[in-house]
């Protein structure tokens, strides 16, 4: 038995170590093929040694996703509970192929900080339209704000859940029903890793400049008085080029040497993620040239 779980986890190491070693090999190549759009408000350049130890903080994130895959099937069967009336909730919404249990650490230690009315929710499956994942967005945060009878929800982000997000508010009646959306590693402009899965759906949507991403941008920002933060890394090894998670006319906020999965599992992330929903964040000022408007 347990030489069986010692080989099964030796593979998923393996896996998960070659994907990560692929998605940098891409990165490295994207950072001398198009340099300036590379480019972020924020970044440096990536030396050696601390180069390979965020890879393996990278490497090790997305196997702890892999691993915590299974357990949304628990955390979507409890039911939504308001720990404490009168706090406008925090929802956290995950990207392309992940569910709510991604957000389990990140949900866990912002209640232990204090914050108590903490939401992580799935969409499925990542193969139909963009459009149809954004609705259940929309869905989730109607449900739980008529759970918590609260006005506003304060949303956090990851990947793709960003132009979800953003979609839902312009077009599925979230505006004035969303205060703060954080985004973590979001492309906004869309990314050119999203060609290396099948051409279907809302990886199709994804794609760098695509159709859907010209179309949610060319709307600017939504309606209402929604307030905007993007957390990002230069050395985002999902998002290419590094500046499509740059979002105009939002705080943004670079933090170095993360990796994409390594974002929700990150304390620096965390405590970024607490100033903005807080409103004390000293992030850059509003971008005014961006990817999306390469």
């Amino acid at each position: 038995m347990w030489e069986l779980l010692l080989w099964l986890a030796g593979l998923l190491l393996l896996g998960t170590g070659l994907q990560t070693f692929a998605f940098y090999a891409i990165w490295f190549y994207e950072q001398r093929v198009s340099p300036e759009l590379a480019a972020v408000p924020g970044g440096t350049p990536v030396r050696l040694w601390p180069g390979l130890l965020g890879a393996v903080r990278e490497w090790l994130s997305i196997t702890a996703l892999v691993v915590s895959y299974p357990l949304r099937l628990l955390h979507d069967a409890s039911p939504v509970k308001n720990r404490r009336p009168g706090e406008e909730p925090i929802i956290l919404v995950h990207g392309y192929g992940g569910d709510s249990a991604n957000f389990l650490l990140m949900q866990w230690r912002l209640k232990r900080r204090g914050w108590r009315n903490v939401y992580a929710v799935s969409y499925t499956p990542p193969i139909i339209d963009a459009r149809k994942l954004a609705q259940q967005v929309a869905d989730h945060v109607e449900a739980v704000l008529r759970v918590t009878q609260a006005e506003k929800a304060h949303l956090v982000c990851h990947s793709m859940g960003g132009p979800l997000t953003r979609y839902a508010l312009h077009h599925l009646g979230l505006a004035g029903r969303v205060g703060k959306v954080v985004t973590l590693g979001s492309p906004h402009a869309g990314s050119r890793v999203a060609n290396l899965f099948p051409a279907i759906g809302a990886a199709f949507q994804m794609r760098y400049q695509s159709a859907f991403i010209r179309e949610l941008n060319a709307l600017g920002e939504p309606p209402g008085d929604t307030r905007f933060y993007s957390i990002y890394s230069s050395f985002d090894n999902f998002i290419l080029p590094a500046s499509s998670a740059v979002l105009p006319g939002a705080g943004n906020i670079h933090v170095p040497l993360h990796g994409h999965c390594a974002l929700l599992y990150s304390r620096r992330v965390l405590d970024e993620v607490e100033a903005c929903l807080r409103g004390t964040s000293e992030q850059s000022e509003p971008a005014e040239e961006s990817a999306q408007e390469h």
